[in-house]
């Protein structure tokens, strides 16, 4: 079972990297200044960057969605728990990523 002072300290840097990948969501949502008179290039530079800051903005909403989620397996004491099989996920897991869902076995 993971010791108390873990949760705590895995809890707050979820809270952190929530307040981070937020402020990383508001930035990309942020619409850019209109370009005076806009050559091809300038076009086709400016779509290449809405793709791809398209595709980073899912990226960052499904990692706050996976934060939320465990946020909430804090609050009803089931954090730190494989999804699939229950089995407990190890501290190292946790550390390198505090939202982790699984367990290594059932990541594999």
């Amino acid at each position: 079972m993971l010791d108390q002072n873990f949760i705590e300290k895995m809890q707050t840097r979820l809270i952190e990297e929530k307040e981070r990948v937020e402020a990383e969501i508001k930035k990309l949502k942020t619409p850019e200044e209109p370009m005076d008179n806009p050559d091809i290039e300038d076009l086709s530079n400016d779509a290449t960057e809405d793709l791809l800051e398209e595709q980073l903005l899912a990226v960052h909403k499904n990692i706050l969605a996976k934060i939320d989620d465990a946020l909430l397996r804090i609050k009803d004491g089931t954090y730190g728990r494989c999804l699939i099989c229950g089995a407990e996920i190890s501290e190292e897991d946790l550390e390198k990523e505090p939202w982790a869902e699984h367990c290594r076995s059932c990541k594999q």
